[in-house]
């Protein structure tokens, strides 16, 4: 028997890999893919905060991003600026989490590909992992296994609040050195365009994606087929990757020998969608609970949720603001959403964002702007219809 079974090789996966191989833990990580790291789903933006969590090497490092512009559906633009304390790296998502798979193996985890778990039984005195290879006994279970919910279902942990739909493409592109937010309910209902420039291999290239409720592909579709944005794109395009996207934690993140991070708890960003980070902060404290928890050999649900607690602490309230902001936004008309874009706009307004806003926490930042009259009226406006 092992100590603890980890589901899925993506980042919250094998940071928690490292981290309880580091303390002794017999650990073996279950990854469906032949690859880690493929198929990549995610766009790659991290802070250097990140770094404190999971190293990123200079080569892994597609752009530094310095610039914003948030576009309105009506025409209206905001640009923002980060600072370099707060400096934005797109990174190469696939390699790095390679680089997180070999400091896993590293420290003594063993990391099986190709190898889907099909089921999974929790018993008093242990899991049981029903593998493509076989049955595999452990101590102790964690789901990372990113936007399938199936094992949260089975064992009555709930399913994430709210989910949209995404899809992103990558593309030979004009240099470029902005990251672009389109806003507006046609162009993407409930959420948002990005469009990310990048340099691999030497060639200029686009990462543009769409977060929507509905058919995400349709609204790119749409979006890439605007004379500005054919202007800017070389050569053919290939068929957009498309993945779900939870923007509210599961109901329970916690059972008697299970615990659950990153995606597969519902771990992002309500604003933006982002979970890198919050990946990795939960595979951190899933780690932690669980060191201790080997320690005492108290593998049941009531030790256990000292792990929801550690988060919650962290991230409760940042999940708090960032689904209420959401929320009001979505309910916004086009020209409301427009007065929005004109008000961030505002040389008091962009003071503001630059004093109180950083990448990975947004709730100072939306506290800031709820005081404001204007915005605070707007938002009421929306909330009350």
């Amino acid at each position: 028997m092992i100590d603890v079974a980890i589901v899925g090789a993506g980042p919250a996966g094998l940071l928690a890999a490292s981290r309880l191989a580091d303390a002794g833990l017999d650990v073996t990580v279950f990854e469906e893919h032949p690859r880690v790291g493929e198929p990549t789903h995610c766009t790659g933006i991290v802070s250097l905060e990140t770094a404190e969590l999971a190293k990123i090497p200079d080569d892994l490092v597609l752009a530094r991003l310095r610039h914003a512009r948030l576009h309105g559906p009506a025409g209206a633009a905001a640009h923002h600026e980060w600072t370099s304390a707060d400096a934005i790296l797109a990174i190469d998502r696939a390699a790095f989490d390679r680089g997180l798979a070999a400091q896993a193996m590293a420290a003594g985890a063993v990391v099986e590909t190709a190898t889907g778990v099909r089921d999974i039984d929790v018993e008093r005195d242990g899991v049981t992992l029903h593998t493509a290879r076989g049955q595999v006994r452990a101590r102790a279970c964690v789901l990372a296994c990113g936007v399938s919910y199936r094992f949260q279902r089975q064992l009555g942990l709930g399913l994430p609040g709210h989910a949209v739909h995404t899809a992103q493409v990558e593309v030979d592109a004009e240099p470029d050195d902005v990251v672009e937010l389109h806003v507006g309910r046609a162009t993407a209902p409930g959420g948002f365009v990005w469009t990310v420039p990048i340099v691999r291999h030497g060639r200029t290239r686009l990462k543009i994606g769409v977060m929507s409720s509905g058919d995400a592909g349709a609204h790119l579709s749409r979006f890439l087929a605007r004379e500005d944005v054919c202007s800017r794109v070389h050569g053919p395009i290939a068929p957009p990757v498309r993945r779900l996207l939870p923007l509210r934690p599961i109901g329970w993140t916690y059972a008697e020998r299970v615990l659950v991070v990153g995606d597969a708890g519902g771990f992002t960003k309500p604003t933006t969608g982002g979970g890198i980070f919050y990946s990795l902060l939960t595979a951190a404290l899933a780690a932690e609970t669980l060191v201790d928890a080997c320690a005492v050999d108290r593998l049941d649900a009531a030790f256990l949720a000292r792990y929801e607690r550690r988060w919650r602490a962290r991230l409760g309230a940042e999940l708090r603001a960032g689904d209420w902001l959401r929320r009001i936004v979505s309910r916004c008309t086009d020209a409301e959403i427009d007065r929005l874009v004109r008000i961030f706009a505002s040389g008091e307004v962009r003071a503001l964002v630059r004093r109180t806003a950083r990448f990975n926490w947004h709730r100072d930042l939306i506290v800031a702007l709820g005081r404001r009259p204007a915005l605070a009226t707007l938002l009421v406006r929306a909330l009350a219809r």
